[in-house]
């Protein structure tokens, strides 16, 4: 089952993609690179001080970044081989590579359209021993990760009297870290199982007939199934009508069923029958509030007091369905002339497939309303592993997550801050996980072609594993980057970079540090 669907998602995306290209052949726009690195270490093998080995690494990444755009439709894609010599210290040559790639291609206008997308990067496999690329540490701390997917939308709509959204989202994920193990994310190294998964959404929305009236109607249905691993579903149904009892009141009333299936040792998923009854209170455009009570219940409030400020928040107690218990979520967006702010915080429950999968495609979700998928830009730094650890197992994983970023303009400087914590709870272990972290960046352009930098970050992990002998254990680390950059010509770049890196661990032999060189030729062709 899971080769066969695996091989119709591939189909399905290659077929998008020669059909973009032999139709509208002249709306494409290639852009190729190359970027040349000469890296310097003096603990190439992330080992304990008295057993550091310095080396030079030699990376040659040519790349492509290719464009499509017809109308409303588009195509994404940026493609690096990351050719490598000497990495690790061992003298040997190794090939890496980086796909990222979104299209949005649209068959029908408003009726229907198909999004797809692919990735393929490295991922950290040793969830103790963080690295940052390809370079350092050891070939066993990483592994290849890809995923491919798929989501065709039909839009129907039935006269005045209804609109409806239908789609199916069908994506594949593989690494070179499957296993047929549950074991628990805190293994040395983990095995992630590869997965198929096929999700059905249909939404139903009552059209203009009905005025003092309205209803919604969904349904989601989620099937992941897994090699070697059990499978996982989770599924929803709802249905609200809403009645308006005059421009700023409405009352409503919810009722739908929860059937997820996977493995769980805690209580924060519970199947059954669910209601709420409420109300909104509608003060004006800019606020409004909602709340509703019953085996599940929520309170919402909007504050937009202005094009520039927008917050939302939801504080909800649910007996049934995911992430039960008191939860709740904000979004807060802010922004000035000089100055943009975010303040994120989300629950959410999913598998390690997906968490990978969603990380590894950077180009975001394509939206709903017909618009325009998002861009990816050209970006030579792709050959970086992200520090933040990702769990490699088979458990579901329930996630509380934080985020806030600042982002400042000047003249000729800009500066970005970004804090976030999560906490995780694998489902079957009861193995938990907290990481908070911060990284800034700050960017000076003190002459026309030169700029320099400073790029500072820190990372805690703190695990807490009922099932090992070291039940808890802490980890920091400290990455501190200065730079300088040179635009030689239109088309040529040159970077000069210095890294130091140390981590220190409750856990054994897993104090580091490492001094890093690196100079950096990148030339768009």
């Amino acid at each position: 089952m899971l080769k066969k669907n695996t091989f119709f998602i591939n189909s399905c995306v290659t077929y998008i993609f020669f059909y973009h290209g032999q139709v509208y052949a002249q709306n494409w726009h290639l852009t190729p690179s190359i970027q040349l690195q000469e890296i310097y270490s003096d603990n190439i093998t992330l080992a304990s001080s008295d057993k550091a080995k310095s080396a030079l690494v030699t990376s040659l990444s040519p790349a492509a970044f290719i464009v499509w755009r017809a109308g409303k439709s588009n195509l994404n894609l940026y493609y690096n081989m990351q050719n490598l010599y000497n990495a690790h210290g061992d003298g040997d040559y190794s090939l890496a590579h980086q796909l990222q790639f979104n299209a949005h291609n649209v068959l029908s206008q408003n009726r229907l359209f198909v999004n797809s997308r692919a990735s393929i990067s490295q991922q950290n496999i040793n969830n103790n021993r963080l690295v940052s690329d390809n370079i350092s540490g050891s070939r066993a701390d990483t592994t290849t990760v890809s995923s491919v997917g798929i989501s065709p939308t039909w839009l129907p709509s039935f006269g005045h009297y209804a609109n409806g959204s239908v789609r199916v989202n069908a994506d594949s994920f593989s690494s070179g870290a499957s296993g047929s193990t549950n074991g628990n994310a805190n293994n040395a190294n983990g095995t992630i199982a590869d997965s198929v998964s096929i999700a059905e959404i249909v939404q139903l929305n009552s059209g203009s007939k009905f005025k003092r009236i309205s209803w919604t109607a969904g349904f989601s249905n989620a099937q992941s199934y897994r090699a070697g691993a059990d499978d996982v579903t989770f599924q929803n149904s709802h249905a609200t009508l809403r009645t308006y009892m005059d421009k700023h009141f409405s009352l409503f009333a919810t009722v739908g069923q929860s059937a997820n299936r996977f493995t769980s040792q805690t209580n924060s998923n519970q199947n059954g029958f669910f209601y709420t009854l409420g109300g909104r209170w509608t003060l004006s455009r800019h606020y409004w509030v909602e709340a509703g009570g019953g085996n599940n219940s929520y309170i919402t409030v909007n504050i937009s007091p202005m094009q520039r400020l927008s917050w939302l928040t939801t504080l909800r107690h649910n007996t049934i369905g995911t992430n039960s218990g008191t939860t709740w979520q904000t979004a807060l967006n802010y922004r000035t002339r000089r100055s943009r702010w975010s303040l994120m915080h989300n629950n959410d429950t999913l598998t390690g497939q997906d968490i990978l999968s969603n990380r590894n495609f950077s180009g975001g979700v394509n939206n709903d309303n017909n618009d325009n998928s998002p861009v990816l830009q050209p970006d030579p730094n792709l050959t970086g592993i992200p520090t933040t650890t990702v769990p490699l197992t088979n458990e579901v994983i329930v996630r509380e997550s934080w985020n806030l970023a600042a982002s400042f303009y000047t003249g000729k400087s800009s500066i970005s801050i970004n804090a976030f914590k999560q906490n995780r709870t694998f489902q079957t272990s009861k193995y938990t996980e907290h990481v908070s972290g911060v990284n800034a960046t700050w960017n000076w352009q003190f002459a026309r072609k030169t700029s320099a930098y400073l790029r500072p970050q820190w990372q805690q992990i703190d695990r807490n594993d009922p099932q090992s002998a070291l039940s808890q254990s802490h980890d920091n680390r400290y990455d501190f980057a200065v730079g300088l950059n040179q635009s030689i010509t239109s088309r040529l770049n040159g970077r000069l970079e210095f890294n130091h890196l140390k981590q220190t661990s409750d856990l054994p032999k897993n104090d580091y540090q490492e001094n890093r060189v690196t100079a950096n030729l990148f030339m768009r062709f």
